[in-house]
């Protein structure tokens, strides 16, 4: 497997995947635009939090939502969670309980990757870099 450069958030994966890159920051769009896909990453939850938003009518896709998203897995390296992610993730000075947060952080943080990330809540607590 390549070495992972960054772990995108749920949203970051979702905006440059559907080429809606204008809604990532210059910076962002830069790293995952100058990255070979085998070093872009995305945790397991990401896909939990996809699912949630088309049930809820938040996102959709043109076409098959399993059969665009099939696709666009292609393009990252999809992270279990382990239990170090788990003890770790309870554990971050974040400042809500969002589960999917706390998961994706620990992630990155585990890891060791920064997280391309608009989130306010990860980014002001500083508990992994990040990248926006």
């Amino acid at each position: 497997m390549a070495r992972l450069r960054y772990l995108l958030d749920t949203h970051a994966f979702l905006w440059a995947a559907t080429d809606d890159e204008d809604r990532l920051s210059p910076k962002a769009a830069r790293a995952i635009g100058t990255t070979p896909y085998e070093q872009l990453a995305i945790a397991d939850v990401s896909l939990q939090e996809i699912g949630l938003l088309l049930h809820a009518g938040r996102i959709s896709f043109s076409g098959s939502a399993a059969k665009v998203l099939g696709n666009l897995l292609n393009y990252v390296t999809v992270l279990p969670i382990t239990l170090d992610i788990a003890i770790v993730a309870p554990s971050l000075p974040l400042p809500h309980g969002d589960q999917f947060d706390r998961i994706i952080a620990a992630t990155a943080k585990v890891h060791r990757l920064p997280l391309v990330t608009k989130d306010a809540n990860i980014t002001d607590a500083a508990v992994v870099s990040t990248i926006w």
